[in-house]
């Protein structure tokens, strides 16, 4: 059976994929999400009628190992408790992981494990139960969102769902926004409840509309937008200016040249620039520095060490007329020592042409 999207008890797919065979469910996870992964797959497997039978390490590196540190057999009856199932495929995960055989030539950033069923299930039942889902999307099309739902939504998600808006008409069930609008980085004003609403539906996968959560200071949906990067002004407020963003070299670099000007706009703007280190972080684990590899959180911690990282724009914008025409692969993570390099560079390249880079 091909590979399988993994999705969560909302329909929104994580960073996990699966595959059926004969009675077996077999997981594939990179190690960051191995555990929240393996731990819905469990929850949900104690719920339904499936029986596990036993387990088995199963990638490639993992099967030169002898087949006892790599097979685990459940007693009757031990499949009814997730949390010690956890326990004691987790133990038995990172026993391998320290063996010095698997360290040899093994991308250890990825998982595979293999669930085998007690009786004999179809292999559509396996996908139902345990790879969408007993309940699934559908539990929540016809209601209010849970509170669980909205910390789905990430900043790439509002993003998207701004570049939608600002693109052109978008068609949806929401009616105008009345006391509060989301400030684009183009400053457009946007309806809070359409750009929550088109962001959700990006993630669960059907036409989340009114009926499915509240507007207004306070609410969930407010405090996605705003932890997105996007200012929520009233209606009678003025646009913030965006030329408090650059400092005084900056200032000196622009002067007289827009392009440039709407350049640092957008490296500046907090929605593209969460959005951006959200992608990087989704794509390759961890924030770092692609201009000279520097890992912030090896050395500040991952608490606050994504700090130092911080968002450029690859090519200059002489061509492109607005800023919705930038997208997410446009722009490079770099650290702040970098960046700066990068932009005096680009200042000589333009004001001193004939001097090498």
């Amino acid at each position: 059976m091909t590979i399988i999207k993994f999705c969560n008890d909302f329909g929104a797919a994580i960073n996990a994929r699966f595959e059926v065979r004969a009675r077996e469910f077999v997981l594939h996870s990179r190690s960051a999400d191995c555990g929240p992964a393996l731990r819905l797959v469990l929850n949900r497997i104690t719920h339904s009628q499936l029986k596990l039978d036993a387990a088995w390490l199963d990638g490639t590196a993992a099967r030169k190992l002898p087949i006892g540190q790599r097979q685990i057999h459940f007693p009757p009856g031990e499949s009814a408790f997730p949390v010690r199932l956890f326990t004691k495929l987790s133990k038995r995960v990172m026993s391998a992981d320290r063996d010095s055989s698997m360290r040899r030539g093994w991308d250890d950033s990825t998982k595979r494990l293999c669930l085998v069923f007690a009786g004999d299930p179809s292999d559509e039942e396996i996908v139902r139960v345990a790879g969408w889902g007993a309940t699934g999307a559908e539990s929540i099309r016809g209601g209010p969102l849970p509170p669980a739902a909205f910390d789905l939504v990430t900043a790439e998600h509002i993003w998207h769902a701004v570049q939608q808006l600002v693109s052109g008409p978008v068609g949806h069930t929401f009616g105008k926004s009345r006391g509060y609008d989301v400030l684009a980085d183009d400053g457009s004003r946007l309806a809070p409840k359409v750009v929550f609403g088109l962001a959700a539906s990006e993630v669960f996968g059907f036409e989340v509309g009114p009926n499915h959560f509240k507007g207004g200071p306070g609410t969930r949906c407010f405090k996605v937008i705003d932890r997105a990067g996007f200012m929520i002004v009233p209606k009678i407020a003025e646009i913030p200016t965006r030329e408090t963003l650059f400092d005084p070299e900056d200032c000196k670099w622009v002067e007289g040249q827009p392009s440039l000007a709407i350049h640092l706009r957008r490296e500046r703007a907090s929605g593209i620039a969460r959005a951006k280190k959200e992608q990087f972080t989704r794509l390759y684990e961890r924030l770092h520095c692609e201009e000279c590899g520097f890992k912030p959180d090896e050395v500040y911690g991952a608490d606050v060490g994504d700090a130092c990282i911080e968002v450029h724009q690859k090519a200059l914008l002489h061509e492109r007329s607005t800023e919705s025409e930038t997208t997410l692969d446009d722009l490079m993570c770099v650290c702040a020592n970098c960046h700066r390099i990068i932009h005096r560079r680009l200042r000589r390249q333009l004001h001193e042409p004939n001097i090498a880079r």
